[in-house]
């Protein structure tokens, strides 16, 4: 029975931090479009860099949760690593159902705007006219693949996921020891 009551309180902590991690992500690339337009360059993969990180910190408070909560404070580098995986999946699925919602709502108007950003920003650096149209024929290829759910949906799963991965294993690494972020 305890068996049971732990397993239970494992995948309740994945989906009560999972889910809004996904929630989170999603509505700020939407925000983030919607308000800003397309940006490239290094401030901005850093800021959005950054933003993905403080979202995915909800995966150490979840881990943590559960160590104090479940497990008597007290929680093993492979069941911390285990769950960060596990609400780091979460999140990135609802990350991807809500997109394909989006997209769905939009009739796919983000990967036409994303290319078209694309094709201009290198118009800007003054690439050769055959440089230019191979690079468009890069985009077309890039849109007709984006229209496969698979493809897109996979796509869309690793904008998160990863960042997902070294979350949980750097909060697995310090919350295994029960000395450090001990309970209160």
């Amino acid at each position: 029975m305890s068996d049971i009551k732990q397993n239970w309180g494992f995948w309740k902590t994945a989906f009560i931090y999972g889910l809004p991690v996904g929630l989170l992500m999603i509505g700020m690339m939407i925000g983030s479009f919607t308000l800003f337009g397309f940006h490239s360059g290094a401030v901005s993969m850093a800021v959005g860099f950054l933003l993905m990180f403080l979202i995915f910190s909800l995966v150490f408070f979840g881990i943590k949760r559960f160590r104090d909560r479940d497990q008597g404070g007290f929680i093993k580098f492979t069941k911390a690593l285990l769950l960060g995986f596990a609400m780091s999946l979460i999140a990135g699925l609802a990350y991807v159902f809500v997109s394909e919602i989006y997209t769905a709502m939009t009739n796919s108007v983000f990967i036409g705007k994303y290319a078209d950003h694309l094709i201009e920003l290198e118009k800007a650096k003054g690439v050769s006219a055959e440089a230019l149209s191979t690079f468009m024929a890069k985009m077309d290829a890039m849109k007709t693949n984006y229209g496969n759910p698979l493809y897109r949906m996979s796509w869309t799963f690793t904008e998160v996921f990863p960042m997902g991965l070294i979350v949980s294993l750097i909060s697995a690494l310090a919350l295994h020891n029960p000395k450090l972020w001990a309970k209160n």
